[in-house]
């Protein structure tokens, strides 16, 4: 109950879980949306750079491929990891329009290792030599690209912790007020049930107060 999971607890304590933090001051990285836009910025432009060069590169190397300027059958696996890992960031770019942040970060980080290495095998020279512009083309915004996105992960990863976290103390104190009835315990599905309708705006002190102990 990490990720989807916590997205599919009771709508209530959700709700109860972000009036808590602002009562508290209680803040994850993740809440920073100055923090977050700013990453996500760095990691847009830098997505929108490598993917151009990767655009251009793809076009080139079928040109090249067309006019018979490189032997196919010696290249082709290399081509065919860039284009995988094209359609991979392509991926990623649409799961993060999704707000799937980590899916998406894991996805964009799995695909530039490959790309990089299909890039190194086919920008050499017939002398064996790399390419100078492998380096500003390719590696940089790679590395860009994928620090950005693991600090997007583990912020992400780290508020989602620390809110389901925070959700299952403050379940735990509505329990320990609410969960019994004349002494008895109430059934799963009369707790669902009294869940569904309670109301966190109108919570009592108490609960607060058994959360924390």
């Amino acid at each position: 109950m990490l990720f989807g999971d916590f997205m599919r607890k009771n709508a209530n304590i959700l709700a109860y879980v972000e009036k808590y933090k602002y009562k508290y001051g209680i803040s994850n990285l993740s809440d920073n949306d100055k923090l977050m836009k700013f990453l996500f910025v760095v990691a847009s432009l830098a997505w929108v750079y490598a993917f151009f060069m990767t655009m251009l590169f793809i076009l080139g190397m079928l040109g090249e491929f067309k006019f018979g300027g490189f032997d196919f059958e010696l290249y082709k696996n290399s081509f065919f990891s860039v284009v995988i890992g094209a359609v991979v960031m392509i991926g990623g770019a649409v799961l993060h329009c999704l707000k799937k942040e980590i899916i998406a970060s894991i996805l964009v980080i799995a695909s530039q290792p490959i790309m990089l290495l299909a890039y190194f095998n086919l920008m050499k020279d017939p002398a064996g030599q790399l390419n100078f512009s492998f380096y500003w083309r390719h590696a940089i915004p790679a590395a860009v690209l994928v620090v950005a996105a693991v600090l997007i992960m583990i912020i992400v990863i780290n508020g989602i912790v620390k809110d389901n976290r925070l959700y299952n103390m403050l379940l735990d104190g509505i329990y320990k007020q609410y969960g019994k009835q004349n002494g008895e315990k109430l059934s799963e599905a009369e707790w669902q049930e009294f869940l569904n309708s309670y109301d966190p705006v109108k919570v009592n002190s108490i609960v607060d107060d058994n959360a924390n102990n």
